[in-house]
């Protein structure tokens, strides 16, 4: 619980004096071509953040950046077997098909009986 937890004295330090720069202190810096990690880490932060609402200060006075909104939990399905993945599909796909059949299996016999007619000769014998 935060309330219980004792704060050491570098961080109350930190909260009482004024900050000249106030974003160098929370995120990583540049100096001389090298990065820099921030002065205080996100534990740090997380808990200097917890000691500025127990004292009734906005944490962005002091310079804590805003705190990051949490990003939605992404659930992906069970990968199951192939066939069990595309079984609905084939499904759907059966039943349309089934339901177009008297259809084509017109066509077929007209266009089987076109082509017969075809191989016919004109000749009478």
């Amino acid at each position: 619980m935060a309330s219980l937890r004792n704060f050491s004295d570098k961080m109350l330090k930190y909260l009482s004096e004024p900050v000249k720069n106030k974003q160098a202190a929370f995120y990583p810096n540049l100096v001389n071509g090298k990065w820099r990690e921030p002065r205080f880490s996100l534990r740090r932060q997380a808990d200097l953040r917890k000691m500025c609402l127990l004292n009734n200060v906005v944490p962005e006075s002091i310079g804590l950046p805003p705190k990051a909104p949490k990003k939605p939990v992404k659930y992906k399905p069970a990968k199951g077997h192939k066939s069990q993945r595309t079984y609905l599909e084939k499904k759907e796909k059966v039943q349309a098909a089934l339901q177009d059949m008297p259809n084509k299996i017109s066509t077929w016999k007209e266009n089987a009986f076109k082509e017969h007619e075809k191989t016919k000769s004109t000749l009478p014998f």
